[in-house]
């Protein structure tokens, strides 16, 4: 019996290391949106180059991903397999640990089992591909998560690596880390009311948040990011964005309501356990609470995130609280079946528009069946479908476009700077880039002229062409040809186009700003 039970543990946690593995990079190979699909491919493939985010590139997201991709791609290769892996195995990371989290809640592992792979098929394969929103969640629910374990088994130990996950989090992407992290204190504060050892719970999180500091300071130590630079582009002009999203903000209750109907009606259920478990079940009480102000911190984040919705992965989350409470009586079992019956619901339907779709890389009015192996660009790329929203009904035409544009980057003579879309092309060619820039999406990834911090953009960008001697700027995508208007003045440049997307824009030595 003891060998049946440990096989039978053991075929959970393969089905819950392999399936979302596998489901991920199934879906991540289906449809791209360039710029969305390949920013990061392209930070990996410059950090493996030696190039020093902050330093050598712009950046306003988090400088751990371009790390953590170029770790893949110096383990593999520079390669889509090399890239889809990456966030496939995230996919399969966290959902063990929900599956661990519900099982430590008294769940039985069979239905923590469903609900873990029910949060696996909605977490990462909207995406598919490494994304700073989903790594940032990912952390921020982990130390959650451990959050509530160590709640639930009187264990300070969990506390200890809460910072950390934070910190991480962070350098994948400041939000929703920093809602995350002010959320955590305030739980942290009301567990504090509660418990007799106060002590034991404040030096573990004090040397967890020594541990958490030493990592950063490690980190910043080892990537030589100055500082300055740091702190200029990913904390004060990246907080600049978030303080005018806030700013302007014009919150639609209705329009909230119909986006995260199937979040919410579980969601307000959860809050009603939880004033139900105020009086006499304290412990419980912190724990519900914590997964509410989770839930509800995600909602925030997506309001004002201009990204698609991608925090449908709460529905069988919440949905699983619920059926873990269910056993005080205070909810009948027709209810509870009730909110099982709509979970399986909302997950299919949001599988089906997110993950068959790809509504996430806008191509849910695509006919994805025209897509081609983008092999037929490199064979670095094979395996990924190529098909996107622009040129939904010719991607071969596309290609033939890409190709056209990378034999002419092959044949330019001389050093030059490429801005595009497409921003595989300077790994697929295995040429430095030179860009000033990560990407290009104006106002989020760099200021815009008579905006906070353009004068240091600006200054950036300069300084950037100068050191490495770059004369002329190749662009390469559809309507980027005034791209750097946004910067700079006209006359500054002698534009020709010299392919259907491309374009040569030579530096004018009259030009002030590059005298």
């Amino acid at each position: 019996m003891q060998n049946i039970n440990k096989f039978y543990s053991l075929a959970m946690y393969l089905t819950l290391a392999i399936f979302p593995f596998i489901f991920n990079l199934y879906y991540s190979s289906i449809g791209v949106e360039p710029m969305d699909t390949f920013v990061l491919y392209n930070g990996g493939y410059k950090v493996l180059n030696g190039l020093i985010p902050f330093k050598d590139y712009w950046l306003v997201t988090g400088p751990l991903m371009d790390y953590l991709n170029a770790f893949f791609f110096k383990i593999f290769d520079v390669s889509w397999a090399s890239y889809i892996i990456h966030s496939s195995l995230f996919n399969s990371i966290i959902s063990i640990l929900i599956f661990l989290l519900l099982k430590s809640l008294n769940l039985s592992e069979i239905l923590s089992l469903i609900y873990a792979l029910m949060f696996a098929v909605l977490m990462y394969p909207n995406v598919g591909v490494p994304f700073v929103d989903h790594h940032s969640t990912i952390f921020v629910l982990s130390s959650f998560c451990l959050f509530i374990i160590g709640i639930k088994k009187d264990d300070n130990r969990y506390f200890f690596f809460i910072p950390s996950l934070l910190i991480i989090g962070f350098l994948c992407k400041q939000t929703p880390t920093t809602y995350g992290v002010f959320a955590l204190l305030f739980l942290g504060f009301i567990y504090l009311l509660y418990i007799k050892n106060i002590k034991n719970f404040v030096k573990t999180t004090l040397f967890g948040s020594c541990f958490a500091a030493t990592i950063a300071s490690f980190f910043f130590l080892i990537t030589k990011i100055p500082i300055s630079n740091f702190l200029t582009q990913y904390i004060y002009f990246a907080g600049s964005i978030g303080d005018y999203r806030i700013s302007t903000w014009e919150p639609n209750i209705i329009g909230i309501i119909h986006e995260f109907k199937f979040i919410l009606i579980p969601l307000v259920y959860t809050f009603y356990l939880n004033v139900i478990y105020f009086k006499n079940k304290k412990k419980d009480f912190i724990i519900l609470l914590t997964i509410n102000l989770f839930s509800v911190l995600m909602i925030f984040h997506q309001s004002l995130t201009m990204n698609e919705n991608y925090i449908f992965f709460l529905i069988p989350i919440l949905t699983a609280f619920i059926h873990i409470y269910n056993h005080e009586q205070y909810l009948k079992n027709f209810l509870l079946y009730s909110f099982i019956g709509l979970c399986l619901f909302s997950v299919t339907k949001y599988h089906f528009r997110y993950n068959e779709q790809r509504k996430f890389h806008r191509l849910e009015n695509v006919d994805l069946s025209r897509a081609i192996d983008a092999k037929l660009i490199n064979n670095n790329l094979k395996g990924l479908k190529w098909i996107t929203s622009t040129y939904g009904e010719q991607p071969n035409k596309e290609i033939e476009i890409i190709l056209e544009s990378m034999n002419i980057l092959k044949n330019e003579k001389g050093k030059f700077s490429v801005l595009t879309d497409y921003l595989f092309i300077p790994a697929t060619l295995k040429i430095n880039d030179h860009s000033p820039n990560q990407w290009y999406h104006p106002r989020v990834s760099y200021p815009l002229k008579n905006t906070i911090y353009y004068e240091d953009y600006k200054r950036f960008f300069i300084e950037k062409l100068k050191k490495e001697n770059i004369k002329k700027i190749m662009i390469v995508g559809n309507g980027l040809e005034d791209l750097l208007l946004s910067t700079f003045e006209k006359n500054c440049f002698t534009k020709s186009q010299i392919g259907k997307i491309t374009f040569r824009l030579n530096l004018r030595e009259d030009c002030e700003d590059f005298k």
